[in-house]
């Protein structure tokens, strides 16, 4: 009667025992794919926040630094402009963009530019001129003035025009000497363009045949300096 209780309760024992471990097995297999899926949540997040507000942050800043873009090009003066007709009945021409010393204008078929002495002269007849200087910024408005009537003196008496000017294409002279005498006119003058850029002028105007080529199409050019 012990010897069979005693098979018995070995029985019952190992039977727990192998219950035991198979519970032990499952419970840790339950657990591994817990344990495996939290990890992969953070790299996924990481990985895929930033990218798609990155991406059209460098587009917009490749556009703006594109070099095809034509804003400043908008600026550019063309290479030819058509003048119409001028008071007396001249009629209207065509003038050809030209490069000077830090500035550019409009010159006539009539007239040559040189670039390097800013003298604009009748082709034809070069005693026909406009002598062109940029003035710095700061200039002295009186003491070009006492130069200027020191020049004309020699010609004759000088005349004072500053101001507005009426039906001319300056429309309006800081300063606006003029003197006339057997050769001819000079002109001394202070004008300065809508941008505030401020020039003097000297026009030596001989009042030849060649003065009604001359005297409407040098103001009309003068007046395009930029």
């Amino acid at each position: 009667m012990k010897k069979i209780w005693f098979t018995t309760a070995t029985s019952i024992l190992l039977s727990a025992s192998i219950l035991g471990a198979c519970s032990n097995n499952e419970t840790a297999n339950e657990a591994e794919p817990t344990a495996s899926s939290a990890a992969a949540t953070p790299v996924v997040e990481a990985t895929a926040a930033p990218e798609p507000s990155a991406a059209p942050a460098a587009t917009e800043a490749q556009e703006s630094a594109s070099p095809d873009d034509t804003g400043p090009q908008a600026s550019e003066r063309p290479k030819t402009r058509t003048f119409g007709e001028q008071e007396g009945g001249v009629s209207g021409q065509t003038g050809t963009l030209e490069q000077g010393d830090g500035y550019s204008l409009y010159v006539f078929e009539d007239f040559t530019l040189d670039a390097q002495s800013g003298r604009l002269s009748l082709t034809e007849d070069p005693a026909y001129y406009a002598d062109i200087e940029h003035l710095p910024a700061g200039y002295d408005l009186a003491a070009l003035k006492q130069q200027g009537q020191t020049e004309l003196s020699a010609m004759g008496k000088v005349s004072d025009h500053s101001g507005e000017l009426f039906e001319h294409p300056l429309g309006f002279a800081d300063l606006y000497l003029q003197a006339a005498g057997d050769k001819g006119i000079e002109d001394y003058m202070v004008w300065k363009n809508q941008a505030g850029e401020a020039f003097l002028f000297r026009i030596h105007n001989p009042k030849g045949e060649l003065s009604n080529k001359f005297v409407p199409w040098v103001m009309v050019s003068l007046a395009t300096l930029e």
